[in-house]
């Protein structure tokens, strides 16, 4: 990786985390299609962001791992860094404007060639887990590490540039905007609550990644929700001539984009700067929030929160032994499945131990239930109620929509 300032590299040394302190879990069939180029944006049919091209990479990883000492470490060294009172006290010593003028520019820069290490480091690790060098879990920590430094910098930023404003003629509120963009955009739902597991503040949760060229999808179920970011920087061309100057244009753009969800929801429209608009959708199954850039019209960032308590699925397939039935309801192909232990004979919900892929996820709650991210290759689960022990194969094919031979053909309405 190449480091601009001897600063930056400290900084990111500082916020390296050693995969020796990672162990492995288990991976669902990490590369499906051929070696081809792909990273340009897709919106799915059902109405999310995901990789476009012929070669996706793509599985699951455990994360539980109390890395807590490490993320906090990272922060706390960035954090004495950029101090706002060592800042203050630079600029009461300055003699003149001019030298506190210096003193922003200074600043400013060293925290443009941190971004953009950090940056850089988020690129590596993609290409690392495109390559097979790093597993869906060692992924996830250290996107998780990028997260945690981009809010230390953001706030950074924002203090920089609150120190600006004291300083006469000292404007560079273009190279504010623009970081501020940057830093936001290292920064993610889903990573901001694998830190949280990695400092023991939740419990452990299994991440669903996928992968393409530039682009990336990560997803959890975690609290009765379903997390998902999507992030593309091929979709991104902030120093392009932009081709949507106001937000109604914008509007028009997602409405085109998001046909199945755009009706159904309320949205609210803001300017991010830096060449990009927002728009923010709720609706009743959850919230979705994109990042449009205006230079190439695409959606090249998304977050998305839905609550399980209000999501329908499709039945996928089932399995029924000894008077116990496993049965599997699924929405997309990286999206929330619901996984159900029932009485074949009453249909009344039990209790029961479930795996997937070799992890314990859990039991299921009163209703019988308990969630997970679908992959998009092969995923067996097995549970277990007393003594009997069920297991069931989902092959990519069928968690791609088509119910498998012994899955009932009723369904209900997919995700929106």
């Amino acid at each position: 990786m190449t480091r601009v300032l001897p600063l930056a590299v400290a900084i990111l040394l500082a916020c390296s985390l050693p995969a020796v302190a990672f162990p492995v879990g288990p991976s669902v069939d990490r590369t499906l299609g051929s070696a081809g180029g792909a990273s340009v944006a897709d919106v799915e049919p059902d109405g999310w962001l995901a990789p476009s091209g012929d070669s996706v990479t793509s599985g699951s990883g455990y994360v539980a791992i109390d890395a807590s000492a490490t993320l906090d470490a990272d922060a706390d060294r960035l954090e004495s860094r950029y101090d706002s009172h060592l800042l203050d006290a630079r600029l009461e010593r300055a003699d003149s404007d001019a030298e506190r003028r210096a003193i922003v520019r200074e600043e400013t820069e060293t925290l443009e060639s941190a971004v953009a290490g950090l940056r850089e480091r988020e690129r590596e690790a993609y290409r690392a887990y495109h390559a097979g060098e790093l597993d869906e879990q060692q992924l996830a920590v250290e996107l998780a590490a990028v997260h945690t430094s981009a809010v230390v910098l953001e706030r950074s930023v924002s203090s920089l540039s609150d120190h600006a404003a004291t300083v006469p003629d000292a404007d560079r509120d273009e190279e504010f905007e623009a970081l501020e963009v940057q830093t936001a955009t290292l920064q993610g739902p889903v990573r901001e609550r694998i830190a949280d597991v990695l400092r023991g503040e939740t419990d452990p949760t299994r991440v669903y990644v996928e992968a393409a060229g530039s682009g990336v999808v990560l997803a959890t179920v975690q609290d009765g929700h379903f997390y998902r970011e999507a992030y593309h920087a091929d979709a991104r061309d902030p120093a392009g001539e932009s081709s949507l100057h106001s937000l109604g244009e914008s509007e028009e753009r997602i409405a085109e984009l998001y046909p199945e969800i755009f009706p159904t929801a309320r949205w609210s429209y803001s300017e991010v700067g830096y060449g990009a608009h927002r728009g923010t959708g709720t609706y009743p199954e959850g919230t979705i929030t994109v990042y449009l850039d205006q230079a190439t019209t695409d959606v090249y960032r998304e977050h998305l929160t839905l609550r399980l308590d209000r999501v329908d699925t499709t039945p996928l397939g089932e399995e029924t032994e000894d008077g116990v039935r496993l049965s599997v309801g699924t929405t997309a192909p990286g999206g929330p499945a619901v996984l159900s232990l029932s009485n074949a004979d009453t249909g009344a919900p039990l209790s029961g131990k479930v795996s997937v892929d070799g992890r314990n996820l859990g039991e299921t709650d009163d209703e019988g239930r308990i969630w997970i991210v679908t992959s998009r290759g092969s995923t067996t689960i097995t549970a277990s109620v007393g003594s009997t022990t069920i297991e069931l194969t989902l092959e990519g094919s069928a968690i791609e929509g088509e119910p498998t031979s012994n899955a009932t053909n009723e369904s209900t309405s997919a995700i929106r």
